[in-house]
Formats: C-alpha cells, sequence, structure tokens
C-alpha cells in the first residue's frame, strides 16, 4: 500500500466520515487485518505550556499481503485498506468482507452519493459567499483593515529559546514571512560555517599522498574482524590476510580501517570477508560494479556479472572549466523531474563537437552521464524555463542494465537502494557524474538528486547477483542486532534503525552528494517515513543543519505529505530545516478539479487550501512520478499524464496550461515532467521517455510548439521576478477568486522594491474580452510578462505590450484556459515593512473548509 492510497482514504474519509474501510480485489480468503499504529506527529498547539494534541494515522494491512515480488518490493504493487482514525485514535480492527469489489469502485461509489448531498449543499453556500464578496475583491497586501486572520504563534516544537532576529543586508524579507521563521528564509545571508574543502567522510576509502590506500568501513560493532579480497591480492587465494585485516579505529570502535601500500589500485574491485569465511560488501564504496560497467571499462572480465565493490580514485575537474557553485537561495524555483534514463533515451545529440553527435541516447545507455552533459539536454532545460534538475535517485539500486537486454533501465528500480553512497555505474563512472553536473552549472540550472534515506532494499537481482547475502543485514550493531535493518515497510523493503552511528553515515553520504559531487540540493524520500521513526526527527534535523553548515545555498527538499509545518521551519527555531516540502492536499484537489466542467470546479475549496497553505512554503507541483505512475480512480488524473486524462482534443487540452500556471504561480517552488509538454499520451510506466521528436519534429504553430512555448514563457517570467520568491510571499498572494467563472488572480510583491507583480489563470473554457482585475496602485504603467492569448501560443494578441491601470483596474483579454502575467513599470511604492498580525497555521490538515461543521 502506498502513500498515496493513505492520501485518498485520508480524503474519503473527509468527505463521508461514516464510511470506515473497503475491500480489495486482491483479498485472500483469511478475513482478519492487523493494525499498524502511527504517529505522525505530535505538534505544540499554542503558548509555552499548554496541552499537546496528538494526530494519529493508522494502515491496515491484511497478514497475508505481499510485495509485488516483479519489482522487489516496488511501492505500485502492494495491495491493502487504508483507513484514517484521526477521530477515534484507539486501536481498531477490521474483518474483511467477501465484496469483490475494488478499493476504486467503492471509493467511486461513495463519492458518488456524498456528493450528492454534499454539492447540492455547496451550491447554495457558494451562492452566498458569492453574493456578500462579488462587491469587490478580496484583501490585497494593502488592505490591512479586512485581514481576516486570528492572532496565533506558530505551533511548533521549538525547544530552545528563540533566537535573537537577523540583521540583513542584501535581502528585504516580508513582514508576514518574517514571522514564520522559514529555513528558505533563515539561511538568506549565511555564510558557511565550515569550509567544503575539509570535508571527509567517517568511513569511505582514502587515496593519500604516497599512493597508498586507506580502507575504513563502517562495521558497527568491534568484535568482526574483515579483510579485503579483491584483484590486488589474488582474491585472498595463496594469501596471507593478515596484512589485509581492518581493525577497529581509535576514535571510533565501530569504524575499522586498513592501509595498503603504495600501489595504483584504481578500477580495482574488491569485496570483504569476515572471520567466519562470509563474504560481504562494503556499503561505503564508491560504487559497485555492473554488466554494463565492466564490460566498458574492462572488457571481458571473467566475473562481468558479480556485484563488487569497485575502487575509483576521483580526477578533478579543471580549474578552467569548472563552473561556479550554484545557489538556489532566494529564488524561485523551477524544477524538471526526470530519471537519466528518460530524459536523454530519444534525444538526439546536437553537439557536432561530441562523438555522440547525431546518436539518440539509446545508443548510449553505458554513457549517459556523457550523453547528457555534452548533447545540449542542459542548454535545452535552460531555455525551456527551468533553473534546477532532480534527478531520481543515481545512487546503487537493485536493477542493473545487461548491455544485450532487450529494455532499458525501470525508473521504478531506482528507489529500492543497496547502496546511498555509491553511484549506479550503469551510466558511467563518477568523474563523468560529476562532468555532467557541472555542464549543468554552466547552462545555470541547479541539479537536485532525490535520495532514498527511508527505507533500503534487502535483495537484490536473481543469482550471481543476489544482494540479500552480501549486503546490509551482515551488519550489526554493538549488542547484536542488525545495524541498519528496522521495521519492514508495505513495498518489501526495510526501514532503517536510526542510531547515532547509522545517522552518521547517512549525514555523511548526504554531505558526499553536495561537497564531493557537488549537487546543489537532495531531495528527501518519504520524509514521513522517516519522522515516524525513532530518532528519524533527528536525523532530518542534524542532516540539513550538516549540509548547511557547509554550504547554507544547497536546498534540502522533502517528499513530506502531511503537512506539519515543523518540516520548513529553521534548524534554530526547532525545525527540521527542509526547504520546502510538497503540498499534497492541494493536489488532491487538482487531480479531481481539473476533470471537472467548469461550473463543477471547487474554487472555494482553492481558495480555502491556498490561504492556510502558503505559510509552509509548499512545492506544488501538477504531477510527479508518483502521480504520474500509481493508479488513480476513474474521476482523478494520478496514474496517467494530463493529455491522457483529459483527452479533450487541441482545445480542452489547454487546460494543462492554466492550471498548470496555478501551481506555478501559487507558491516559490514549482515541479512537473516534461512529458506533461509534450502532451504525451499513456503513463511514465509505459511510456516514460520524454518524446523529444514531437518538440523536434513538430511542425511551426503546432499544438505541441504553441504549449511548449507558452509553458517556457511562464516559467521565464516565473523565475526571473524577484516577487516570486520565497521571502516576498505574504498572506494576500491570492489577491482575488472570481468563483463565477473560476479565475484566480495572484498579486505577488518585491518587498525589496516595492514593485508589484500580477498572473492570472483562468481554470475555465470561456473567454472575456474586457476582463477587469483589481491593482495597485490606483495609476501605473503595466508590461505583459506572459500572455497566452499570444499569437505565437495559438492567440489572438488582442493584448498590448504595455497597459495603464485605472481606478485600480486593469483590463485586458482573456482568453479559455487563458494566462496573462504583468510587471509594474512605474509608480513603484516602498511597502510598508510593519509587523503584521500573527499569521494563523491551520493544525487540523483534514479540514477542508466551507464543508466542515
Amino acid at each position: 500500500m502506498s502513500i498515496f492510497e493513505l492520501l485518498l482514504a485520508y480524503n474519503l474519509m473527509v468527505t463521508a466520515p461514516d464510511v470506515q474501510g473497503a475491500s480489495t480485489a486482491e483479498q485472500q480468503s483469511e478475513p482478519a487485518q492487523v493494525v499498524v499504529g502511527q504517529q505522525i506527529s505530535s505538534l505544540d498547539l499554542g503558548e509555552s505550556g499548554t496541552d499537546r494534541g496528538t494526530w494519529i494515522s493508522s494502515v491496515f494491512v491484511s497478514r497475508n499481503q505481499q510485495p509485488d515480488s516483479s519489482l522487489s518490493g516496488a511501492g505500485p504493487g502492494a495491495t491493502g485498506t487504508v483507513v484514517d482514525i484521526a477521530a477515534a485514535p484507539e486501536t481498531l480492527t477490521l474483518e474483511a468482507s467477501d465484496n469483490s469489489n475494488s478499493l476504486q469502485q467503492v471509493w467511486s461509489n461513495v463519492r458518488q452519493q456524498v456528493n450528492t448531498g454534499r454539492d447540492l449543499l455547496s451550491r447554495y453556500v457558494n451562492q452566498v459567499w458569492q453574493y456578500l464578496t462579488t462587491a469587490k475583491p478580496e484583501a490585497g497586501y494593502g488592505d490591512r483593515d479586512v485581514i481576516a486572520f486570528e492572532a496565533e504563534n506558530i505551533a511548533l516544537d521549538a525547544r530552545d529559546p528563540e533566537p535573537l532576529p537577523k540583521i540583513r543586508s542584501q535581502y528585504v524579507v516580508s513582514p508576514d514571512v518574517e514571522q514564520l521563521h522559514l529555513a528558505a528564509v533563515e539561511l538568506l545571508e549565511q555564510e558557511p560555517e565550515l569550509d567544503p574543502a575539509t570535508f571527509q567522510p567517517e568511513a569511505g576509502i582514502r587515496f593519500n599522498d604516497d599512493n597508498s590506500l586507506t580502507f575504513r568501513v563502517l562495521v558497527g560493532n568491534d568484535r568482526d574482524r574483515l579483510s579485503l579480497i579483491g584483484d590486488f591480492n589474488n582474491w585472498g587465494q595463496d594469501v596471507d590476510l593478515g596484512a589485509y585485516e581492518l581493525q577497529p579505529t581509535v576514535e571510533n570502535a565501530t569504524i575499522h580501517e586498513v592501509t595498503l601500500p603504495p600501489g595504483n589500485y584504481h578500477k580495482m574491485q574488491y569485496r570483504l570477508l569476515d572471520q567466519y569465511g562470509n563474504q560481504r560488501l562494503d556499503l561505503n564504496a564508491p560504487l559497485f560494479s555492473t554488466p554494463a560497467f565492466n564490460r566498458r571499462f574492462y572488457g571481458d572480465r571473467p566475473d562481468e556479472k558479480a556485484i563488487n565493490a569497485v575502487i575509483w580514485k576521483p580526477e578533478a575537474i579543471a580549474a578552467s572549466d569548472l563552473a561556479p557553485v550554484i545557489d538556489l537561495r532566494g529564488k524561485p524555483l523551477s524544477i524538471l523531474e526526470t530519471d537519466i534514463v528518460s530524459l536523454a533515451l530519444k534525444w538526439t545529440c546536437q553537439n557536432p563537437d561530441s562523438p555522440f553527435y547525431g546518436q539518440m541516447g539509446s545508443q548510449a545507455i553505458d554513457q549517459l552521464y556523457n550523453f547528457v552533459g555534452e548533447c545540449g539536454l542542459p542548454e535545452k532545460l535552460a531555455e525551456l524555463g527551468y533553473n534546477s534538475i532532480q534527478f531520481m535517485p543515481l545512487d546503487t539500486h537493485v536493477d542493473f542494465w545487461e548491455p544485450d537486454a532487450e529494455y532499458f533501465p525501470d525508473w521504478r528500480y531506482s528507489y529500492q537502494i543497496i547502496n546511498y553512497y555509491g553511484k549506479h555505474a550503469d551510466f558511467g563512472s563518477p568523474d563523468e557524474l560529476r562532468h555532467m553536473i557541472n555542464a549543468f552549472h554552466q547552462a545555470d540550472v541547479g541539479v537536485v538528486l532525490d535520495v532514498v534515506y527511508s527505507h533500503y532494499s534487502d535483495h537484490g537481482n536473481n543469482e550471481p547477483r543476489d544482494f540479500g547475502p552480501l549486503g546490509y543485514s551482515q551488519y550489526h550493531s554493538q549488542d547484536g542486532w542488525e545495524l541498519y535493518g528496522g521495521p519492514w515497510t508495505e513495498w518489501g523493503t526495510r526501514r532503517f534503525t536510526y542510531s547515532d552511528t547509522v545517522r552518521r553515515n547517512i549525514i555523511d553520504a548526504a554531505l558526499n552528494n553536495v561537497l564531493n559531487y557537488g549537487f546543489d540540493g537532495l531531495r528527501i524520500d518519504n520524509v514521513n517515513g522517516i519522522d515516524s521513526q525513532p530518532y528519524g526527527r533527528e536525523l532530518l534535523r542534524e542532516m540539513t543543519d550538516a549540509i548547511h553548515d557547509y554550504r547554507p545555498g544547497a536546498v534540502v527538499v522533502g517528499e513530506g505529505y502531511f503537512g506539519d509545518p515543523y518540516l520548513n521551519r529553521a534548524n534554530e527555531y526547532g525545525g527540521a530545516g527542509l526547504t520546502t516540502t510538497y503540498s499534497d492536499r492541494f493536489y488532491l484537489w487538482f487531480t479531481e478539479d481539473l476533470m471537472k466542467h467548469t461550473e463543477e470546479i471547487d474554487s472555494w475549496r482553492l481558495n480555502y487550501m491556498l490561504e492556510q497553505d502558503w505559510p509552509r512554503a509548499l512545492l506544488y507541483y501538477p504531477g510527479n512520478h508518483d502521480e504520474f505512475a500509481n493508479p488513480g480512480n476513474p474521476f482523478q488524473t494520478r496514474g496517467r499524464y494530463l493529455v491522457d486524462a483529459i483527452n479533450g482534443g487541441d482545445y480542452h487540452n489547454r487546460k494543462i496550461q492554466s492550471w498548470s500556471a496555478l501551481n506555478l504561480f501559487a507558491s516559490s517552488y514549482y515541479l512537473d515532467m516534461f512529458q506533461l509538454w509534450t502532451l504525451q499520451n499513456g503513463n511514465l510506466n509505459d511510456n516514460a521517455p520524454i518524446e523529444w521528436p514531437r518538440l523536434q519534429n513538430s511542425f511551426p504553430n503546432s499544438n505541441v510548439e504553441q504549449i511548449v512555448n507558452l509553458q517556457s514563457e511562464m516559467k521565464d517570467f516565473f523565475i526571473s521576478q524577484p516577487a516570486f520568491a520565497p521571502h516576498n510571499m505574504h498572506r494576500n498572494m491570492v489577491r482575488w477568486i472570481d468563483h463565477d467563472n473560476k479565475i484566480v488572480e495572484f498579486e505577488r510583491i518585491d518587498f525589496a522594491t516595492g514593485q508589484r507583480v500580477y498572473a492570472v489563470v483562468n481554470l475555465g473554457d470561456r473567454s472575456f474580452s474586457d476582463y477587469k482585475i483589481a491593482v495597485s496602485p490606483k495609476e501605473a504603467t503595466f508590461r505583459l510578462g506572459v500572455d497566452s492569448d499570444k499569437i505565437a501560443f495559438g492567440g489572438g494578441g488582442h493584448n498590448p505590450e504595455y497597459m495603464e491601470s485605472q481606478d485600480n483596474q486593469l483590463t485586458f483579454h482573456l482568453g479559455s484556459y487563458g494566462v496573462v502575467g504583468f510587471v509594474q513599470e512605474d509608480r513603484i511604492e516602498p511597502i510598508d515593512l510593519s509587523p503584521t498580525a500573527a499569521v494563523t497555521v491551520d493544525y487540523e490538515f483534514t479540514n477542508y473548509g466551507p464543508y466542515n461543521d
């Protein structure tokens, strides 16, 4: 059972609290269910000394439930029933019925019945609200007298006294944001406290100046005696292994080391041998061998299919070629999410100076790091309006590509990690990965790595590449228990134990990514899974603190799904220090309302969520790898690309442009996948590669070309305006929602200058020749920053480049599913920076506003 099924169940319980569960088609004959209780978060709900509240969630999983063996425990194969017991935190049990209806069918029937009554009531409520609010637009930033927020402190678990306010010389921060103490803002002018050049992981291979080699391995106890066997000593045959035995270090007896005499060890492979004659892998090695890696770098190697650790001596990038480190602080982020295979497979190399010139990525799988870096992809992404790229995990994972196989590496296996230090060797060497990251930096595109520190795979591929007997389970702590192994997950993987030793090891791996490979940030997979484990919260706080001590400009994005404001709060204020986390309840609304006719769109719920969620500085997305892969329900877009879900022809497929713009302009953090813009059908599982030929070979003014060019202009508008930066967020960013026509107006402000930026998104299919929005000041010149009505984007070109506001209004043409953005050009006046009323954060995450009592 995946986290997304859990979220769907939350939504079900909100709209239909009388429904306590559903049966699945996959249930076996055994009716009993077990309950796995999980405390999601415990928040301080007020001033210091007040009572605490606890939000409890339980996952019901069949005793006979088995992971999908075809994916080695990958999430999509899991089944089960999820029930929210937030209203009844005591332990419950369920008896599974013999009903053969699927969860999706039950969901659909229940929702249909609930919506019949709910929509009738909400229609009248909406009409009353519309009548009361149509007299004038909703409050702008300057309208302090109509602020409808209660005075309340942010309820977070701040253990230490609140630090003194920071004095900033480079940034002016919105008064609303100032009180939130977001990590993204508190780090704005922080200088590195530690020199990156001094970082060295506690465990790993160290190349000494005299060409000797030191191995330091996290063994976990002081009893085991491991020896090195490998290419350098005939794999232990007819050799005295005494010189290769690792001994506990003085400073840390759980770290063992040995130093080999000077020699050329580069590319040699090795394993560890314990005192009982059992072999295991060094989990701190820079990479594990794969058949593709062996064939490319060794030619004919007899143990080509064996999985071994590899010694790789890094080669520094020449100073003349090294691009500056990218600082992602203070910027609105437009992020492309992809796996490296999907990015490159159908791209044709456009660099005549590259040996890949004219080839497609499918012809260079074992050199994808080089191919991506050399063949114009970094420059293309910058041209498309992305200022950062997020790669799905590149750490060593269970799936290894056989060069002669008919299939290409599947993105789903990348989340089944077997080594969070080593990089996946199918696509090239560690040096080639560094060069690829440097190529993105030269194009001014930051690179974020998706990492999995919440669970690991205890099994690898079939023999002779079986990982289980060689990997995590072979290491034990001082008390004899497994060093790494925690409880099993619903995906068939293992949770980590976040002991001091393991936390230190994971943090070193995270720092290795940022400091030695040059990644500009990390995306932490399954943050809720980490946070729910003992000492998981400490891992998050310690990891972000360590990263920012070396590189304050690096971002840490969390795949966190329960709206816990603790996650994005700065470390010094008791938070986890993450830059941003996902906005899942917004996405759940998005998946359903995108499928509705204009008049059915629940814009009141949208308004409520945007008002309540902005203080969390959440990341918004029209879809990511999970959403475009994992099946949903017929009334949702989940499990397929948006054009496949809409299926409305060229006209209604234009919904993609405005509904994505809604995500883009609602926060300072946005993510999508480019398959969205090539208008691909299917889903990420059956049609993962980006179909670049649909863009490269499209005829002029084609639908694909028009929508790609528009999304590029939207993103350029977004990342080029300081008003969209996180430190400029404010409580009245949603300036006005036209509930009759489903049109949203955002007001974003650069508080350093007072310049205002307006973005208007038409979610409906109606066109307006003279649409009016409220703006400030009363009279000013506004430049057209983005306009879907341009002829190049398939519009009529009705709007001039410059417009004048009159009586606090702008009038312009707004097409169906239209997107328009304006930038104030004159009469820019300073914004009042005096403190505002305390920002309210809604902690009842399942409270969706007008429909609740």
